[in-house]
């Protein structure tokens, strides 16, 4: 599916976070000129699951919002960017053929926006090969590990431990539960938590469920029948909360410790669930900043939705795609004649780029350069919990207790001098 972007007139009404519209502050937007590009098209490309076992369309919809904004004002250096996007709906052979579509056919110079259980494990070879590069949004290790795909948000493995952790830590538990929907890579997120339940001597059951017909109150049950102290339960917003109000029905709170992963943090989710029941009982890690935070990037991203995007729900997903696409588009930037942007510069243009600070994230982003073979530029956390129908943070900025980060991040972090405090205390947990 093809979107050509450009500058929007009307001004689309506030959703779930407030009540009233805001007051635009003046947008920042690449080059802020308030002139519409009009020059040769830039293609940018997203492969995401709109349809298919869990979808995450916010991510690609918050890439958008900014580019749209972007070619409202100037674009990048006069071109204005195309958005391609391509649905995957969860499925190998289809990742496949949307990237093939977007790097061959549609010649992108980087793809944006990427949100998918599947789309790394398809198609990192294929990025590589092209020397195209991938910011977005990742799930399986494909997307952790591999030279040309970076990631803003922590993925679910970073997310399960640093909730886990925080069980570990604050609520004294000392068994737990890992629960997920058996895909491929699924074992890195569950098989991670039984790495660091070993290391921390901690007891860990992982149960991988069937994803085609979840019967959520016999999941519920299967959890409670552990006996463990503590859950993870790696699902979307909706799916967690079918999880949850069958839980309720057996009293699982007083039972056990019950956390999630930051695909609970939406704006929705709290009017999903019995709030009364689950209030100061249910916790949740968030791998960015919170949604109504006034930092100047974060309320930028809000008024970049209002303005650009659709009325759709914000999210960490939409926080982490307009993220991206701030990334992308500040390396453009840098590629000074607008005649020499193309797919080569593009990625070296990434590769060489300053780590990016946002309100948003705990640390900067970075790519680490062009010998960098992996990448996890986001592990440091918070921690909220449902509380007086909402959510209350009750951690700030943390690192994640991954026992494999020392050999493979903190080197790179000290290389480019970011990260000091969050990796002493991740010195310290160890």
């Amino acid at each position: 599916m093809k979107r050509i972007l450009c500058m929007l007139t009307g001004v689309f009404a506030v959703g779930l976070l407030f009540a009233a519209a805001p007051a635009f502050a003046k947008l920042d937007c690449g080059l802020n000129t308030g002139k519409a590009a009009t020059g040769d098209p830039i293609p940018v490309g997203a492969v995401t699951s709109i349809t298919g076992i869990a979808t995450f369309h916010e991510a690609d919809q918050g890439a958008e919002a900014y580019f749209k904004c972007v070619n409202a004002n100037g674009g990048i250096h006069g071109r204005p960017i195309v958005y391609h996007e391509e649905d995957d709906q969860t499925k190998l052979d289809i990742a496949a053929q949307a990237a093939k579509k977007l790097v061959v056919d549609e010649a992108v110079y980087i793809l944006v926006g990427n949100t998918s259980l599947i789309e790394c494990i398809a198609n990192a070879d294929m990025y590589l090969k092209s020397n195209v590069l991938a910011i977005g949004l990742g799930i399986p290790p494909q997307c952790y590990q591999s030279k040309n795909i970076a990631e803003i948000n922590a993925g679910p493995r970073a997310s399960a431990l640093g909730a886990l952790d925080y069980a570990r830590r604050k609520l004294g538990a000392k068994s737990l539960v890992c629960l997920i929907f058996k895909f491929p890579g699924s074992d890195y997120t569950c098989g991670g938590a039984e790495e660091w339940g070993k290391h921390f001597h901690v007891k860990v059951d992982s149960i991988y469920a069937d994803p085609t017909s979840p019967d959520f109150g016999s999941l519920a049950l299967q959890v409670l029948a552990t006996g463990d102290e503590a859950v993870q339960a790696l699902f979307v917003d909706d799916q967690a909360a079918q999880l949850l109000n069958s839980a309720e029905q057996q009293d699982g709170a007083a039972k056990m410790k019950w956390t999630g992963p930051t695909s609970y943090y939406t704006a929705r989710f709290p009017g999903a669930i019995d709030t009364k029941y689950w209030n100061d009982r249910l916790w949740v890690n968030t791998e960015l900043g919170p949604l109504e935070a006034k930092g100047k990037d974060n309320q930028n991203w809000n008024d970049v939705m209002d303005k650009f995007g659709p009325k759709v729900l914000k999210d960490s997903f939409s926080q982490a795609g307009y993220i991206a696409a701030r990334i992308a588009v500040d390396a453009m930037l840098t590629i000074k004649d607008p005649k020499k942007i193309n797919r080569d510069a593009v990625t070296a243009a990434v590769e060489v780029m300053k780590p990016y600070a946002s309100d948003i994230l705990c640390g900067p982003w970075y790519w680490g350069g062009p010998g960098a073979t992996e990448h996890q530029g986001n592990h440091v956390t918070r921690t909220v919990v449902i509380h007086d129908g909402k959510f209350k943070f009750v951690e700030g900025c943390f690192p994640v207790a991954d026992p494999g980060y020392a050999k493979s991040i903190i080197p790179t972090e000290e290389k480019l001098g970011i990260n000091k405090k969050f990796d002493e205390e991740y010195n310290h947990l160890k």
